[in-house]
């Protein structure tokens, strides 16, 4: 599975890379190939879900920068990858915040 998001490592906007098994869900930057795990059950099924329908933090950043949207458009095969630059305020925000744990 595969979903277009900011990586937080390399903070580019690439397509990252999904992978589950029964126990944990894999999620990896196809670009820089930081990854990270999470146990596979329904609030990380749920935050697949909003992240692929365009929800939570990158719709709010959507919405201010309309220019955002063409630049995802973009992303089509896994490696892909588009800087930001200057960052978004609103990314910058979210990097900021503690993350949840």
């Amino acid at each position: 599975m595969q979903i277009k998001d900011l990586c937080t490592s390399c903070n580019y906007l690439t397509i990252t890379l999904i992978e589950h098994d029964s126990e944990t869900a894999s999620f990896t930057c196809s670009y820089c190939k930081n990854s990270f795990d999470l146990p596979w059950n329904n609030e990380t099924r749920t935050l697949i879900r909003t992240l692929r329908g365009g929800g939570g933090h990158m719709k709010k950043i959507q919405k201010r920068n309309p220019q955002l949207l063409e630049l995802l458009a973009q992303l089509k095969e896994p490696g892909d990858h588009i800087r930001v630059d200057p960052l978004p305020s609103d990314l910058q925000n979210a990097e900021d915040q503690p993350k949840p744990s």
